[in-house]
């Protein structure tokens, strides 16, 4: 058996996919009053990639909505995290006695 199980794992993945697309949302927000600036868009199904939308303004509620529901994410993540690591103290200080 695993110490660290699949979960574990994906929830660390999730929580580091959570922290890159709040700094891309983080900096669409910080330019929305710069001209010319072409807001970006982060893929969770390529995690790396960087795209382009449609269209070239930003608009703030679109972004503070996209801010909100990450963050709503990454405290879930977080959570659920530390649920597995108190499971995981538990069974470590169980096997003690």
């Amino acid at each position: 058996m695993e110490v660290f199980d699949h979960a574990l794992n994906q929830l660390e993945r999730s929580m580091t996919i959570s922290t890159k697309r709040q700094a891309i949302i983080a900096q669409n927000i910080a330019n929305v009053k710069t001209p010319g600036y072409e807001a970006m868009e982060f893929d969770e199904q390529l995690m790396k990639a960087v795209k382009r939308r449609e269209k070239k303004d930003i608009i703030l509620e679109d972004e503070l909505s996209d801010l909100t529901d990450n963050s709503v994410k990454y405290s879930s993540y977080v959570r659920l995290m530390s649920s597995k690591i108190a499971i995981l103290k538990s069974i470590a200080s169980q096997g003690r006695k």
